[in-house]
């Protein structure tokens, strides 16, 4: 099987994985729902909308997949990886709005207490418990696809938080002491608003083209240059097209007498590319000068360029940046 053939099989399993963990989400979130009005615990209304922001994130992966498997075209040259990039930025804003939203609640609550119904709380939290491990392990097989691997990520997070409401159902049955659901309502909220933040900066970061964090330009360019053929590598840009997706430009520099050699050197540098820094994408070009062929490089287009990672500051009357 070739490795397109088995990615896209992979890509297949995965939003098989996804559509199983909607409908088990589902059903959960109708659960705590009525759950919440129920027993007029915060903690598991909080919980239920974080369950409401998990099932609206699982959707979101699964179209993200399904449109990542179509093929670029003349209008979107760089396929739709973006469109679930776009679509998770909105919805960690949403899920910000939300936290805030519990948090306001939880203080309204610490000055207006009601009695809450600790068993109700202690029967949904075990019960959402045993759907959150069944869900880790429908995607734990599967979890190396970034998508896949976010959302296990995700519900071990969850799982976490059943066992604190489960744990303050018990302590409220125990001892009376209903505080203990606004404490734990305002812990979730904090959470949530941690987490969403975060993806909110690796959406923008995205977005804005940042290198990807596990990414070092130092390292790709003495990587680079480790390749026998290669005398110098310029003008490096690696940039996310979605959180799974890496995509790269260089000049690379190699011995005029290699020239003849410039497709063997160019597979090296791809396969090492994908082995060492999961880049898939790459547009390489090839001289036997360090930026011989660069537009700024040439006399009469002599103030450097701004994109230019290479390009170095020199002290003139003005301050302007040459290659």
């Amino acid at each position: 099987m070739t490795e397109s053939h088995s990615s896209h099989e992979t890509m297949i399993q995965s939003q098989k994985k996804l559509v199983v963990t909607i409908i088990l989400v589902s059903f959960i979130l109708t659960a705590k729902f009525i759950g919440a009005y129920t027993t007029k615990s915060l903690a598991l209304l909080s919980d239920s909308w974080h369950l409401a922001t998990d099932l609206i994130s699982l959707i979101i992966s699964w179209w993200g997949i399904r449109s990542s498997l179509k093929p670029a075209s003349t209008k979107y040259s760089y396929g739709y990886c973006r469109y679930s990039v776009f679509t998770a930025l909105i919805n960690n804003v949403s899920l910000i709005l939300i936290s805030i939203y519990i948090l306001y609640q939880a203080i309204l609550r610490y000055f207006h207490p009601v009695e809450i119904a600790p068993r109700g709380m202690i029967l949904l939290s075990v019960l959402g418990l045993m759907i959150n491990l069944a869900i880790i392990r429908n995607l734990g097989n599967h979890s190396k696809n970034a998508n896949v691997k976010s959302v296990f990520l995700h519900f071990m997070g969850d799982a976490l938080s059943d066992v604190g409401v489960l744990l303050g159902g018990v302590i409220i049955l125990l001892t009376g002491q209903h505080g203990v659901d606004t404490l734990l309502s305002a812990a979730l909220a904090c959470l949530i608003l941690k987490n969403a933040l975060r993806m909110c900066y690796e959406c923008t970061k995205i977005l804005l083209e940042a290198v990807p964090r596990d990414i070092s330009i130092e390292e790709l360019r003495d990587a680079l240059k480790e390749i026998q053929e290669i005398v110098d590598v310029k003008d490096i840009h690696v940039w996310s097209l979605s959180m799974e997706t890496l995509a790269m430009t260089a000049h690379i520099c190699i011995h005029e007498a290699n020239m003849s050699l410039y497709e063997t050197t160019l597979h090296k540098v791809q396969h090492m590319l994908k082995e060492q820094f999961g880049i898939e994408h790459s547009a390489i070009q090839i001289e036997n000068l360090p930026c011989s062929s660069c537009y700024h490089s040439k006399p009469d287009h002599s103030l450097g360029c701004n994109l230019c990672v290479d390009c170095t500051r020199v002290s003139t009357d003005v301050q302007k940046k040459r290659c």
